[in-house]
C-alpha cells in the first residue's frame, strides 16, 4: 500500500498534478485556470519590460531607415524622442548631426522641391504643431501675384554652382515688391517658440528635416511684435544669399522689418533673386 501511493505521488509529480496544492486563497479566473493546467503565473521584472520595449523601438527604427515613405509623423517623433532625451535642449548643430545634414546640404543638383514635398511639409506642421492652420489655395510650387495685372514674379530651378534657386519670371522694377505680404502668408509655418520647431523636425523625414533647419529664420510678423521662427512652406524658402561677387537685389524697405521684399534696381528677366540674410534679426534659437 505505501509503494502505491509512492508511485501516484510520482507519476502527480511529472504530470503537474501536485499543482493542486497550492494555496486555496487563489480564487480569480487566471489563478484558477493556472492551476489546472499544473502551472504557476510568472511575473516580469521592470527592467525586463524596459529591454523588451527598447527592442521594439530599435526595431521601429531599422525599419524607419530602410522604409523612410512608411513611418507616420507621430510614431517618428515617438522613436526619436525615446532614444533621445534630451532632445529640447539641442540646438541646430545637433539636429544637424543627428540627421546627418552636411552632404545634404553641399548638394548642389537636388532636385527642386515638388508639389508632394512641399505638402508633406503642411501636412505634419498641421499634424504636430497647428491642426487649425489653414494653408491658402495658391500652389507652393510657384510665387505670389502681388499686383492684380503681373504674373508671379519668380519660377524656381538649378542654379550651376548654388543649386535650388529662384529667377525673374519677368522684367520687374525698381520699388516693385517682389516677395511677401505684411503680417506673413497663409504658406508660412509659424513657430512660437523653440520647442515647437523642435518637434516639427522630429517628425519629419531626414532630408526635408535638413531643409527646414536651411530654411528656418527669426522674424517678426508685425513692427514692434514679438519674434518668431518661421518656414516659407512654397518656393520662396529657395531664395538664396548674396556672396561672393554677387550683389542681392531684393531687400527690405524698412531694416526693422524683413517681411516685404522690394526690387532694389531693375531684375531682368530669367536673371536670379538674390537678397542678403543679414536682415533678418537675430535668430531666436
Amino acid at each position: 500500500m505505501a509503494s502505491r501511493i509512492k508511485i501516484t505521488s510520482l507519476l502527480r509529480r511529472r504530470r503537474g498534478d501536485d499543482a493542486m496544492a497550492l494555496p486555496t486563497s487563489m480564487t480569480g479566473a487566471d489563478d484558477k485556470r493556472s492551476i489546472m493546467l499544473g502551472r504557476r503565473r510568472k511575473s516580469y521584472s521592470p527592467s525586463l519590460v524596459k529591454y523588451i520595449l527598447g527592442f521594439g523601438v530599435l526595431s521601429l527604427m531599422i525599419f524607419h531607415r530602410r522604409n523612410k515613405g512608411i513611418i507616420s509623423p507621430r510614431l517618428r517623433v515617438a522613436m526619436r524622442t525615446y532614444k533621445h532625451k534630451d532632445w529640447r535642449n539641442w540646438g541646430r548643430h545637433n539636429f544637424r548631426n543627428e540627421f546627418q545634414c552636411s552632404r545634404h546640404l553641399r548638394e548642389t543638383t537636388k532636385s527642386v522641391p515638388t508639389l508632394d514635398y512641399w505638402q508633406t511639409l503642411r501636412d505634419v506642421y498641421n499634424s504636430e504643431v497647428d491642426s487649425s492652420f489653414v494653408f491658402d489655395d495658391l500652389p507652393p510650387t510657384q510665387g505670389y501675384t502681388l499686383n492684380e495685372n503681373g504674373a508671379p514674379p519668380y519660377y524656381a530651378k538649378l542654379s550651376p554652382g548654388k543649386g535650388r534657386s529662384l529667377f525673374a519670371s519677368r522684367d520687374i522694377k525698381e520699388g516693385e515688391l517682389v516677395d511677401g505680404i505684411e503680417g506673413g502668408t497663409k504658406s508660412d509655418l509659424i513657430f512660437t517658440t523653440v520647442e515647437a520647431l523642435q518637434r516639427y523636425l522630429l517628425a519629419l523625414p531626414e532630408p526635408m528635416a535638413c531643409d527646414v533647419l536651411e530654411w528656418s529664420y527669426t522674424q517678426k510678423l508685425v513692427k514692434g511684435g514679438p519674434a518668431v521662427l518661421l518656414v516659407a512652406s512654397d518656393i520662396s524658402s529657395l531664395m538664396n544669399d548674396a556672396w561672393g561677387d554677387d550683389v542681392a537685389n531684393v531687400g527690405p524697405k524698412d531694416k526693422t522689418s524683413s517681411t516685404l521684399l522690394y526690387a532694389n534696381r531693375d531684375i531682368g528677366k530669367n536673371e536670379e533673386i538674390l537678397m542678403s540674410y543679414g536682415v533678418f534679426p537675430p535668430g531666436l534659437w
